[in-house]
Order: structure tokens, then C-alpha cells, then sequence
């Protein structure tokens, strides 16, 4: 049986409801005037687990008791917008701004007289090689954004240029930012790392896996062999030779067992780490956001590297993300927000 979290603060009237619908999770939330949420429910069931494209039904299940006010309208982020989600939104080529997220917003042809939204994902194709594309974390770089200037004011472009935000995770997200000619930030480019996936791969399907118990896979990182990772990644030789490393300490003694899962974390985040600042010649500063571990993994690795990094939860960029968008939209109340 599906087994899902709430909370509920019934503090105020709900304005919107934001979800961030991916392939394998459902999180909603339901805010106030203010972006502050109200109610919240959360779910280990993405779209791939939907039936026949019951989709509507299947949102229903979660939201149909903060719905009492059909009027307030929802909107989505995430694989919802794919071709195995809800419907296919299609992407908006970079580079992209808020304010044009919020004109090709994707409204959904449903039963309820709810409105019900879509935010578009993102493409970017670079002069040279294939081209990238993401969904959800478009809206996560533009709550970021909002979060980061409402603690430090606006950013200019001098320090936009000397930054890039980073959304690790299974395919992690590297997006760069700039100001078009109206004082707009846009999201100019992006590129994708398989490092999550990879990692699972290497640790579970590989000959390094051959030892490695759930009990090593589920313990704390051990930072100091995660940052031996990291440093060995940074010399000559490519993530292919620099794995077998792990192999070959082990032989000799020199990698506990209990170490190896860190180290392999290590090595793959550091090649990952190595492969962008390569490309990013005047790259000062790293804005993370990701769920708390991987932020403080991250962190640990880039100051160990000589760079700069400030933390942002990855949920709260979503939601202020899609909050943004919508009253971006006018689909919510045009009144002084501060989120």
C-alpha cells in the first residue's frame, strides 16, 4: 500500500498550490498569500507509477481536501512535463527568463473547473556537441535566486559571472546566469552530469562493488576518504583510470573496506567537479542547492578545491520558484509578496 506524509498548519486562506511531480516522487505544497505553506504532502510515487495517465486522478488523491476553494490554482514543475508525464510541455530554448517561464506556462485541459499548470522544461544547445535539457531545476535556480536576494539583495551581473548554480543529484544540474538588457536574470546555459546514476552503477554492478555491504552503503561518509576521492580525481589520468584505484588500494591495504563506498563518492563528484570549473575560467563561487547531505558534500569538496559555496535547500527553491512564476502569471493575487 502507498504510503505517503502530510503536514498541516491551517494558519490562512491558500492562494496556489505548487508541485514538483518527478520521475519517482510527488511532493505539494499548498501556500499563502505570502509563500508560506500552509499544508504540505509528500509521496515515493513520480509519474511512472501512475496508471493508464490517470493523472488528474492521481493528483486528486493528495490535494482534494485543500480544493474546497476550486478557485485556487495549481502549478506543476518536473517530469510531469514529459513525455511519460502528464503531458508534454515541450522546452523553452536558453537562454530563458522568469518572466517568459510564466508567458508559455502549459494550462491542462481538465474535468474540474480548477485551473491546473505546467511550467515548461529547458534546452540549451551549445555551438558545439549535443544538446542538454532539464525539467524542475529551472524552477529551483530561479527560487534560488529569489531566496539569495532577499538575504543579500540583487545580484549584479559582475558576481552572476563569477558564479554558477549547482543542483546535485542523480543527474546533476550545472546552470549558468546572467542579466538580460532589461536587468532580467536569465538561465543562458546548463549542462547535466550523471553522477548519481553512475555512482549507483559503479557500486552496485561493477567489480569495486564486489565486498561492499548495505552496511558500508548505509553508513555516514567517511569525509576524509570521500575528500581522498576528490584530490586523487583532480590528477591526469580520467575518471575511468582513477576508479580503479579503489581496486588496487584495496590489494594493498592502503582503502578499508568500510572506506571504499566514500572514496568512490569522491572520485566520481571530484571528475564531476573538475569537468565544470575546466570549462568555467572565472569561476569564484558555487550556489549549491540539493537535499542537505549532498550540499555539505559538495561544499566540503569545492572548499578542499579552493572555491566558495553558499547552501540553498532545494525544496524551498522550488516552491519559491513556482510561486514566482505564478505571480509572475497573475495567477495569484497581485499584492506585496515577500518571499
Amino acid at each position: 500500500m502507498e504510503t505517503f506524509v502530510m503536514s498541516d498548519q491551517q494558519t490562512a486562506a491558500g492562494e496556489l498550490i505548487v508541485v514538483d511531480w518527478g520521475t519517482t516522487n510527488f511532493r505539494a505544497f499548498l501556500l499563502d498569500k505570502n509563500a508560506q505553506i500552509i499544508k504540505q504532502v509528500s509521496a515515493a510515487s513520480g509519474v511512472l507509477a501512475v496508471s493508464n495517465g490517470q493523472f488528474e486522478a492521481a493528483l486528486n488523491n493528495y490535494i482534494s481536501d485543500w480544493c474546497c476553494d476550486k478557485h485556487i490554482p495549481v502549478i506543476m514543475a518536473g517530469m510531469v512535463g514529459s513525455k511519460v508525464g502528464w503531458q508534454d510541455t515541450g522546452y523553452l530554448h536558453c537562454p530563458v527568463s522568469l518572466s517568459k517561464s510564466a508567458q508559455h506556462l502549459v494550462h491542462l485541459d481538465v474535468a474540474s473547473s480548477q485551473q491546473k499548470f505546467i511550467v515548461p522544461g529547458f534546452k540549451y544547445q551549445p555551438q558545439h556537441g549535443a544538446s542538454d535539457v532539464m525539467r524542475g531545476e529551472e524552477v529551483q535556480v530561479f527560487g534560488a535566486l529569489s531566496i539569495i536576494e532577499q538575504e543579500q539583495g540583487v545580484i549584479s551581473e559582475a558576481e552572476l559571472a563569477r558564479s554558477i548554480f549547482c543542483l546535485p543529484g542523480t543527474h546533476s544540474k550545472w546552470a549558468c546566469v546572467s542579466k538580460d538588457c532589461n536587468g532580467e536574470s536569465v538561465i543562458t546555459r546548463f549542462s547535466t552530469h550523471m553522477t548519481g546514476e553512475v555512482f549507483d552503477l559503479v557500486t552496485k554492478h561493477s567489480i569495486l562493488s564486489a565486498g561492499l555491504t548495505q552496511q558500508n552503503k548505509e553508513a555516514d561518509t567517511d569525509l576524509s576518504q570521500f575528500l581522498h576521492g576528490v584530490s586523487c580525481s583532480q590528477s591526469k589520468g580520467g575518471l575511468l583510470h582513477h576508479l580503479f584505484s579503489a581496486r588496487t588500494l584495496q590489494l594493498e591495504n592502503k582503502l578499508p573496506e568500510a572506506a571504499v563506498y566514500s572514496y568512490i563518492s569522491g572520485l566520481i563528484v571530484g571528475a564531476e567537479l573538475h569537468s565544470v570549473i575546466a570549462n568555467e575560467p572565472v569561476l569564484e563561487h558555487i550556489y549549491l542547492i540539493g537535499n542537505n547531505r549532498l550540499n555539505n558534500l559538495y561544499s566540503a569538496a569545492l572548499l578542499s578545491l579552493g572555491y566558495s559555496s553558499t547552501i540553498l535547500n532545494s525544496s524551498q527553491a522550488s516552491i519559491n520558484g513556482m510561486f514566482a512564476i505564478a505571480k509572475q502569471a497573475e495567477l495569484i493575487s497581485s499584492i506585496e509578496v515577500t518571499l
